[in-house]
């Protein structure tokens, strides 16, 4: 039997409540069997590997074994902002089993915080340490980024505080952007790129994580270093005459005091006569 007209807008709110009163389990039962129904495992499985991952937040990338010696690759450079230091601290403790793949670097304070989350772990492979960021820590790593000796940023860049050192924080983005270095700037992005890292580590790819192997550049690179020799070229003729007009004075003004030093001496020596 249909509702009538006049009792329809009470009937379209009540189950408008309704559906807003459950949809959360809704979703989260469809959460479940999907990942009931994944090939990845069985139902056991797959409820085992969710609660060891409640217990253990560091059940990431456990057992994991690398094809790739850290010394065999560029730097993984991490770095927090003030405000974003117990984020990094979160991050390191759920990814450290795949940081601890890599040579990490870093300011002072966050290569504090990995030897004391590492302890004395004699695995771990650490490169160089960074001055604090307002004091030319970001300025080192931008020169160890021309130096090719970085291969991955995880920069957690505070975006509501104002920084001293705010130039070194843009050069450092300008200069990552410029080498084509991997480079995550939140822990949204930085936990993405972690899986990339690694599968790369298991299956030996290279091509995956190229920034850690390679000598990289932004495709406009290319075209900057194309105008600069363009404009080289056309400048070229009108530096010509300018050197040749240097030369000449030049040569003008050694002669004249070549002569004035020998009028001096001719000058000198009829005195003497006299």
């Amino acid at each position: 039997m249909s509702a009538s007209p006049s009792k329809w807008p009470s009937v379209q709110s009540k189950l408008t409540q309704y559906v807003l009163k459950h949809i959360g389990f809704f979703c989260s039962s469809l959460t479940i069997d999907m990942r009931r129904t994944s090939t990845n495992g069985s139902d056991d499985d797959t409820d085992s590997d969710a609660n060891n991952r409640e217990e253990d937040p560091c059940i990431w990338h456990k057992s994991l074994k690398s094809r790739f010696k850290p010394n065999e690759m560029r730097c993984l450079a991490l770095i927090a902002n003030k405000h974003m230091k117990p984020a990094m601290k979160e991050f390191v403790i759920a990814h450290k089993e795949l940081l601890k793949k890599f040579r990490l670097t870093g300011t002072i304070a966050t290569m504090t915080l990995l030897r004391e989350l590492f302890g004395n772990d004699p695995d771990i492979e650490y490169g160089p340490e960074l001055s604090p960021g307002p004091l030319g820590g970001c300025a080192e790593l931008c020169a160890l980024i021309c130096l090719e000796d970085v291969g991955g940023i995880i920069f957690f860049i505070d975006p509501l505080s104002s920084h001293p050192h705010q130039a070194d924080i843009e050069s450092l983005s300008r200069l990552a952007n410029v080498h084509n270095v991997m480079m995550s700037p939140n822990p949204a992005s930085a936990h993405a790129m972690c899986f990339v890292l690694e599968k790369a580590l298991i299956e030996g790819r290279r091509d995956l994580i190229p920034s850690f192997f390679f000598t990289l550049e932004s495709p406009g690179v290319k075209v900057y270093r194309e105008e600069q020799a363009r404009a080289v070229a056309e400048n070229s003729a009108s530096y010509l005459p300018n050197e040749s007009m240097y030369f000449d004075e030049t040569q003008r003004r050694k002669r004249t005091e070549r002569e004035a030093i020998m009028e001096s001496g001719f000058l000198c020596s009829k005195k003497s006569s006299d």
